[in-house]
């Protein structure tokens, strides 16, 4: 369910972290070292779970930027080919813009 996704994507990235290397932390951002691959796959197995396709922020060669929408925010996913990381930035709705996530 859309509503646990950041919960879930969070839970992933702790997971991930054990097994690599994390290069900073903080209480809504977190930044890992993986092969690209791995971190495309990251951003397809969200998209799976959530059945819907994030949107895309960036696409190039060497970068690729999602944001995949959860009921309580966003949470951004950057894949950089060039540095071997993971960027997942967990966001709120800003309450200024009058919506929700949810809202389409």
């Amino acid at each position: 369910m859309r509503s646990s996704l950041l919960a879930i994507m969070l839970g992933t990235m702790g997971v991930l972290a054990s097994g690599s290397v994390v290069l900073a932390q903080s209480a809504d951002t977190r930044i890992a070292s993986m092969p690209f691959g791995e971190c495309l796959s990251i951003i397809n197995e969200a998209a799976q779970e959530v059945d819907e396709e994030p949107v895309k922020l960036v696409s190039t060669n060497g970068v690729v930027t999602v944001r995949i929408i959860a009921s309580d925010g966003f949470v951004t996913v950057s894949c950089d080919r060039s540095n071997s990381k993971m960027t997942l930035t967990k966001s709120p709705v800003p309450e200024a813009a009058g919506m929700t996530a949810a809202a389409r």
